[in-house]
């Protein structure tokens, strides 16, 4: 029988197997994926440094888009120098050809066929590894990865030096090889054989999609030590559950009564699903019919799609409630990401609506990040879906009532990754401002004195903008009106509420 030459050789083979490397890489369920270097400079023939790296490019795209699809941390890299710089980095010595690679030139640019979402990370690195003099590995220990899938370019340089650095800051390692690209196919072959035999596993994309976006069962179904949540769970409320369609959507509400009350629409924030709302909605019923929405991705209700989570997207949602359900003249209470979605839908103009109430909407856009970090957000989610209580919890938020510390610990869960993402997305691309100045219908904005969030300065803003409007601080709260002065929150909202 012959021996099977392998890539190198059977001897080489031999020798490897002997010395005992080669072993299989564990799959975590905590990955992150990391795009080294497809900038023009590497993946354009015209630039000295390039090559046609155009099927390479292809397949990592189909990585990101696997990854943006399941909330998955994208995290691209990029070689750029000051041009104070190049004089004094040793490399560039070495390989004086990359001294072109300046910062702000084109060589810089991400490639235009990869998608990069305001999510998306990007580190400006000035070594090949995408670890070293970077903050990197405290990122992906953030976010708790576990395992760490790479592509990009070169294969022999910056790819292979970020897996090897990537296993020695303790994740385990893919490379996923017909996503990565080099100048030469000699380097390409060594390095992926290296790799494989001493650092990772060399994956192909089929598997690097199904390690990004793996088939799972239905969001709301959790295996090992995360909880089963179902409409059971609800038993205890006093509400009833009612379901409602949004196009393919199937969309879950708490209806708390009495029928014949105006309708007051709850729209929760972004890691909020209904349930979190009970304490708010159970208190008001008294006044109105309060009805708290789960939002798509959230509780109860089908994810979107993957691009499905900006402000016209929600919007719909509220319209379909409204129009099945045949609410008249309803009144919108929404907290933070919801009152965003409440101003949206108050601007469209088609259903009538009887008042609007918004409580600490996000005031970040383009020029001003969210406060909170997707990588934060992510990171509670991912407490929440191992298995979390309300001590856990109250690590995050001491102040608040314990009941609320045990729903959340519950319900956090619920939540998908992708809506969380893609939630948080359009924090940083949407702006509110422009709604706030578009709104005509009488309106209150309630916020935290403080919240970092509506800032002191947005309020001052907020009031010359749109002077007609009411604007109400509740003392002593932070961004969670509701949960960080309960009692305060509660007053303010049902002295703006009509008596039944």
């Amino acid at each position: 029988m012959t021996d099977d030459p392998g890539l190198h050789g059977a001897e080489t083979d031999r020798t490897y197997a002997r010395a005992g490397f080669g072993a299989k890489v564990p799959r975590g369920d905590r990955p992150a994926l990391v795009v080294v270097d497809l900038t023009r400079g590497f993946t354009e023939p015209d630039f000295p440094t390039g090559a046609d790296l155009s099927a390479e490019v292809a397949a990592a795209g189909e990585l990101v888009r696997a990854a943006h699809a399941s909330g998955v941390p994208v995290i691209y890299t990029a070689i750029g120098y000051a041009p104070s710089e190049v004089d004094s980095i040793a490399w560039l010595r070495k390989a004086p050809g990359m001294r072109s690679l300046l910062d702000g030139s084109e060589e810089v640019a991400l490639d235009p066929r990869l998608e990069r979402r305001d999510s998306d990370q990007l580190i400006v690195k000035k070594g090949a590894s995408a670890f070293h003099g970077t903050g990197l590995a405290a990122l992906l220990s953030a976010l708790h990865v576990d395992t760490v899938v790479v592509c990009g370019a070169t294969t022999s340089g910056c790819v292979r030096a970020t897996a090897v650095d990537s296993v020695q800051s303790g994740f385990d390692t893919l490379v996923v090889a017909e996503a990565c690209g080099d100048r030469a196919q000699g380097p390409h072959d060594a390095a992926l054989f290296d790799l494989q035999a001493k650092y990772a596993d060399v994956v192909s994309l089929a598997e690097g999609r199904s390690v990004l976006a793996p088939e799972r069962p239905a969001r709301i179904a959790f295996a090992g030590n995360e909880r089963l949540l179902t409409p059971s769970a609800l038993a205890d409320l006093e509400a009833t559950s009612v379901w409602v369609r949004s196009g393919d959507l199937r969309l879950h509400l708490l209806d708390y009564g009495p029928d014949h009350a105006t309708p007051l629409v709850i729209l929760p924030g972004i890691t909020s699903p209904a349930v979190t709302m009970d304490f708010v909605a159970r208190e008001l019923t008294d006044l109105v019919r309060p009805l708290v929405l789960d939002l798509r991705g959230r509780g109860l209700s089908d994810d979107g799609p993957p691009d499905g989570y900006d402000l016209a997207s929600y919007a719909a949602d509220v319209e379909a409630v409204l129009d099945e359900l045949g609410l008249q003249r309803p009144i919108l209470l929404g907290h933070s990401m919801g009152a965003r979605i409440a101003a949206q839908v108050a601007v469209s103009g088609r259903p009538a609506l009887g008042g609007l109430i918004l409580v600490d909407p996000p005031m970040s856009g383009p020029d001003r990040p969210y406060p909170t970090t997707l990588a934060t957000f992510l990171s509670q989610l991912e407490q929440a879906r191992r298995g979390t209580d309300a001590d856990e919890v109250a690590t995050h938020w001491p102040t608040w009532p314990r009941r609320e510390q045990e729903l959340r610990a519950r319900w956090l869960a619920s939540c998908s990754p992708a809506a969380i993402a893609g939630t948080h997305a359009g924090f940083e691309s949407e702006q509110f401002l422009p709604l706030w100045t578009k709104l005509t219908l009488p309106t209150t904005l309630l916020f935290g004195t403080q919240s970092p969030v509506v800032t002191e300065t947005d309020v001052a803003e907020l009031g010359r903008s749109n002077p007609r409007h009411r604007l109400i601080g509740v003392a002593g709260a932070g961004h969670m009106v509701f949960w960080d002065q309960p009692s305060a929150a509660l007053r303010a909202l049902r002295a703006l509420l009509p008596a039944q």
